[in-house]
């Protein structure tokens, strides 16, 4: 290799350490890319200079290292356009910003190894006959050079897709849930000491299993213990074990020892359902032993939804008050005859309201309003057509907009029919705390609601307050002005639509960095039985409404560990439809054994061709 090829590949090699070993603002960055940067336009500079000199017929060989060596370096000039300081002064925010970074990044990644790669080829066929050597020689050495370049190309889009799309495949028949971030948050915020005692016997496969999950957690404030029951009989008489195949949590000492246990088992087969969701497990045990019983009051007596609103899905909240238990919350009532007309109980840390379709009293209004400026966690669901909750809202510059908003693209077809479209679908989160789990996984993790209605920014907001659009619905929906079900060219606009809005600001009365919290949601229907499911983890609606709750809890009480992927591999269902295994049939019967047939007998039909030739 010519010099110019070793100071081009020694060049690229320290501007890649600089890049990926140091960055950030680290001085040792700027020293080590740019003498990898002087390198590399070195060795492009000491082949224009090697073209200069060459005879008149050896003269294309060598404009063409030069070609592909500026192509080289344009990919470094298009990799500095990528740069965050240069992004940040273009002023380019949210999807702006992720569709420019994108591109840049895809775009010198093609260019570098469409550039490089011929040139080295190139530059080697240079050096291996330096007095002569034939031009087509060169043009072959390009070509392939390119050839494979382009071929690595296709990377660059595999690559993105397959970090968008976050796609894993697991072909093994089993395996054990890993700790999911709210797990990991819950275990790294850990205030108090506790201990986790793991009464399994050394030969028990599932000992192994377990094992491999706490490995995986933080180790600062959790103290993991591997025990057997038959060599600890006072430690477990201590925790009231009575065999192996036991997680037992514990915190404090003597009488003021708290105990949560998890029972797994210790026959692998008969354990395989608990292990698939020991995320889960594990992390409903800790809440309970970790945190402090918080309380969390429904409003009642204004037609909201209950839990024990009859046989009716859509107006039951049963799965939504299991969900807050599991995360370790007392659920209470609060209405007039609990004290509403007067003011918020004391021992109130959150207080929800879920689709009223009834009237408030002032009183009650006024004390909601009272306990949120003072610094409360307000959850409002609001009802189309229902409750007037403007007193509550208007303050926050918040208002509902009252009409159906309707997807014909993005929905759920329920019954098959026009009405369906009103089961509309979302993935547009914003980057707000409230939403944050879903904003990461915004490709698996959809909101589903029926009948909601978009809400309005009014209004200004009080100084030091912040007013988050932090849900829209997708670009396709419209507001259903006529009630018709049909989107009304002209007239019904086709736009992303508010439908969760948060508001925070500073706390009236309270300690000097208490604010308030209030979640406004358009539409409380996502909330009941219909369509709030127990599948916390997974994909899709049943998963997307469930993590709706943890990360709003999580944010409107100020515990990022409440939010967070919860870790489940449970088997999901598999259903056959007759379309479905009538493919199947056909495929295995017909189809394969005919394909097989055909190609035997061509390659039959070649080889008697082969021997008469």
């Amino acid at each position: 290799m010519r010099l110019s090829g070793i100071l081009y590949i020694v060049g690229l090699f320290v501007l890649f350490l600089g890049e990926r070993v140091f960055g950030g603002d680290d001085p040792t960055r700027y020293g080590i890319s740019g003498l990898g940067l002087a390198l590399t336009i070195a060795g492009v500079v000491v082949a224009a200079k090697q073209a200069g000199v060459a005879a008149d017929d050896q003269k294309a060989g060598h404009r063409q290292a030069i070609i592909f060596g500026g192509v080289g370096l344009a990919a470094l000039v298009v990799y500095g356009l990528g740069l965050t300081t240069v992004v940040n002064s273009l002023g380019l925010e949210d999807e702006s910003a992720v569709r420019y970074a994108v591109v840049v990044g895809a775009l010198w990644k093609i260019l570098l190894l469409a550039g490089s790669l011929p040139f080295l080829m190139v530059d080697r066929s240079l050096s291996s006959s330096p007095i002569r050597v034939m031009p087509a020689r060169v043009s072959e050495a390009a070509g392939a050079g390119l050839s494979v370049a382009l071929a690595l190309c296709m990377l660059v889009p595999l690559n993105w897709l397959a970090s968008e799309t976050n796609e894993r495949f697991d072909f093994g028949y089993f395996k054990t849930s890993s700790p999911g971030t709210s797990t990991q948050e819950l275990v790294a915020g850990l205030d108090t000491p506790i201990k986790a005692w793991l009464f399994f016997p050394s030969t028990s496969d599932v000992r192994q299993e377990v094992r491999g999950y706490f490995d995986q957690l933080p180790a600062s404030a959790l103290e993991v213990n591997f025990v057997d029951h038959a060599t600890e009989p006072e430690l477990a008489k201590e925790l009231k074990i009575r065999d192996n195949g036991f997680i037992v949590f514990t915190k404090g000492e003597g009488e003021d020892q708290q105990v949560e246990q998890i029972k797994i088992g210790v026959e692998f087969d008969s354990a395989r359902r608990k292990l698939k969701k020991l995320d889960e497990e594990v992390r409903e045990s800790l809440l309970l032993i970790a945190r402090d019983k918080r309380t969390v009051y429904f409003t009642v007596g204004h037609g909201e939804m209950f839990w024990g609103a009859g046989d009716d899905p859509s107006r039951k909240t049963s799965n939504l008050r299991r969900l807050l238990q599991n995360m370790n919350f007392k659920v209470q009532e609060l209405g007039l005859v609990q004290g509403l007309g007067d003011q918020v109980p004391e021992d109130a840390d959150l207080v929800i309201v879920v689709g009223p379709r009834g009237s408030f009293d002032s009183a009650e209004l006024e004390s909601l309003d009272t306990y949120r400026k003072k610094g409360g966690a307000l959850w409002v669901m609001a009802e189309p057509g229902g409750s007037d909750l403007s007193p509550l809202l208007g303050p926050l510059g918040i208002a509902v907009d009252g009409g159906l908003l309707l997807s014909d693209k993005s929905y759920v077809p329920l019954t098959r029919q026009i009405a369906d479209r009103a089961n509309v679908v979302t993935n547009k989160y914003s980057t707000h705390e409230s939403v944050t789990t879903l904003s990461r996984n915004n490709r698996t993790l959809f909101f589903l609601t029926t009948a909601p209605t978009p809400l309005v920014e009014k209004g200004a907001v009080a100084e030091g307050a912040k007013r988050t659009v932090v849900m829209k619905s997708t670009a396709d929906a419209w507001v259903d002005e006529d009630r018709d079900y049909e989107h009304d060219e002209g007239v019904e606009s086709r736009q992303t639509w508010p439908m969760a809005i948060a508001a925070s600001g500073k706390a009236v009365g309270g300690e000097e960095d208490a604010e308030y919290r209030v979640l406004v949601i358009g539409n409380a229907a996502w909330a009941s039985n219909t369509w709030m499911r127990n599948d916390i983890a997974g994909s899709g609606w049943e998963a997307g409404n469930a993590q709706a709750v943890l990360d709003a809890i999580g944010w409107l009480v100020q515990d990022q560990a409440l939010a967070g992927t919860i870790e489940n591999e449970e088997d999901v269902k598999i259903e056959h439809t007759q379309e479905g295994q009538g493919w199947v049939f056909w495929s295995s019967s017909v189809i394969f054994p005919m394909g097989i047939f055909a190609l035997g007998l061509v390659r039959l039909r070649l080889r008697r061709r082969g021997g008469a030739a």
